[in-house]
Order: structure tokens, then sequence, then C-alpha cells
């Protein structure tokens, strides 16, 4: 899929919407991200982003911040102007509105964590006008309100919807306090959270303890790998004619990235299946198998990002 920049919209200081046009249909449920494909230095590089736009829109948006460390999200704030073509990979991603289902909401999102939750906040609104939703948004100040406009006016039309920002320069946190403060129902309502993944870990946790059962978090963090201790110095990948080592406890695909071979990775916390693989099905261990049917993994497929070796195997990688 190939898109094309047709407006760029400077949300914060750090922060920017792409408006772009596809060249084919593109289905989301709104929450999903897009991964996208970036040349830089001669060499492709993905990464996935939000769309905070809605299914139906006529430009597709994504909403991107520039990190300390974001090689590919830096590179196009840096670079990306009106007319320039990108290519995408499919929308992805099990955070969506599908899993919130209809129970009143409520939605954590802190900095630009804020971006998914948007499209769902938007297009729940505009199915159902009465919706009960409440956003409380963290941010470091008030020059950090990601969509500050569009949330007011939409907190200003519809009766029940309810948005709170908790200002961290002026001593505002979420905390169990200010939970309990603002949402007194916790229990009741389908929780969606966004944001760092420390931001996230300490929401869920406290959204638990109020009595919260479904509890969704966005993740683009590679799963935790448990450390292995044994003998085992590691094995070997075999790609075509090249022979790469992989140590104990290391992901195929920073194997495949050190060893120099070209592979898609966007979302890199086994997700979006851009990296899928295929081996053999008993060398391998999955930390996740999202988007991978049983026959698939019967097969041997996996995803690299979120992949062990547990023996020496040959990989066949899907490019």
């Amino acid at each position: 899929m190939q898109l094309t920049c047709v407006g760029i919209q400077q949300e914060t200081a750090d922060v920017v919407s792409f408006l772009f046009l596809a060249d084919q249909p593109v289905d989301f449920i709104p929450g999903q991200f897009i991964s996208l494909m970036v040349s830089i230095e001669g060499q492709t590089a993905s990464r996935a982003y939000s769309i905070s736009s809605l299914p139906g829109d006529s430009r597709l948006r994504l909403t991107i911040k520039r990190v300390p460390v974001g090689r590919v999200s830096n590179y196009l704030l840096d670079t990306i102007r009106i007319g320039d073509r990108l290519e995408a990979l499919s929308p992805a991603g099990e955070f969506h509105s599908q899993a919130a289902g209809n129970n009143p909401w409520l939605l954590l999102a802190a900095g630009c964590g804020v971006t998914p939750l948007f499209s769902m906040l938007k297009a729940r609104l505009a199915e159902q006008f009465d919706a009960d939703i409440c956003l409380l948004c963290s941010v470091r100040s008030e020059l950090d309100r990601i969509f500050f406009r569009e949330l007011t006016q939409l907190a200003a039309h519809y009766p029940n919807f309810r948005l709170h920002w908790l200002d961290d320069s002026a001593g505002e946190c979420l905390d169990m306090t200010s939970l309990a403060a603002l949402v007194d129902d916790v229990a009741e309502r389908s929780v969606m959270i966004c944001g760092p993944q420390g931001y996230m870990d300490a929401a869920r946790d406290m959204v638990t303890r109020s009595g919260a059962n479904n509890v969704h978090t966005e993740a683009f963090q590679p799963p935790e790998r448990e450390q292995v201790v044994s003998g085992n110095n590691g094995f070997t990948l075999s790609v075509g004619d090249m022979r790469l080592p992989i140590a104990e406890g290391q992901t195929v695909l920073e194997s495949l990235e050190q060893g120099g071979v070209p592979i898609l990775a966007a979302c890199r916390s086994g997700i979006c299946g851009s990296c899928k693989c295929q081996g053999e099905a008993e060398r391998v261990e999955r930390l996740s198998t999202v988007g991978l049917s049983a026959e698939e993994i019967e097969q041997g497929y996996f995803l690299a990002c979120s992949a062990r070796a547990i023996g020496d195997m040959t990989v066949v990688v899907n490019r």
C-alpha cells in the first residue's frame, strides 16, 4: 500500500499529525495502527503508528512524536513533506474499540498515548450520541495537550463525554486518589490504557484494584523475556547461505538484524505480523502468536521479534 502525504498539522512542539491519501481502501478498527516503511541511508526501516482518524475518512491521519532515540519518527518529522510517498503495511493490532465493547468506557492516556484512544472515542460518539465515556489525559504541561481543541469541542457537544487533563507541571497525576475523585464507577467500565510502559503498568494496577476486569493496554514494546540459565552458549540460524549465531535469550529478530538480513519489523512487540518467518516448529519458542493460525504454527511460522531458537534452525524470512 502506498501513502501520499497531503497535509501536515503541528499538534504540539514535538508532535505532528501527517495526513495521507492511500492508493487503495484502508479498512481498520478504531484504535489499530499502521506500519510505515521508510528508507534511511539506503536501508528500509519500519515502525508502527496509531491511526488518529476514523474509518471512512477521506484522509488517513498518523500522529507522530519526536523522541530521543526515535530514528524513524525523528526522520519523518525532519524530512517528510507534502507530496512525499511512503510504503505501508495493512492496519493491525488487538487494541481497538471492539475489545472495549459497549460498556461505559474509561480511557487513560499519557502523552502521545491519546492517539489510538482519540480515534476510538470519535468513532463511538459518532455512533452513539449519549455514550458514557471518561477520558483522563496525563500531560507534562498544558503545552503538551495533544488534540486539545478537538477534544474540548467533543466534550462541549456530547453530554456524557467527560474530559480531564492531569497536568504534571501543576502537581496533578493519576493515582488512586485522583482516579476515585474523577471516576466513581471504575468497576463498571471497560478500560483502555495507552502511554509509556511504566504509566500503563501503574494505571492497570490502579483500575484493577478499583474493580475493573475488562482492561486493555497498548504495547509497541517487545514482551519481557525470562532469563534462562543453563550451560548452552546459543545456536545457529541458517538463512540461505548465511550462518548466524543466536545467543541464549536473544530473539530471532535481533540475530537477523545483527547479521544484516533485510527484514521488516514494525511494532517489534509481536502484534503486527510484519516480521513473520518460518522455521522448524520444534526448534522455536514463541512469546507471541498474535495473527498466526494454528496451521501456521504447526508449519513452523513465528514472529521473529518475539521468538527464540531452542535449537539450530533454518529460517525463511518473508520479505
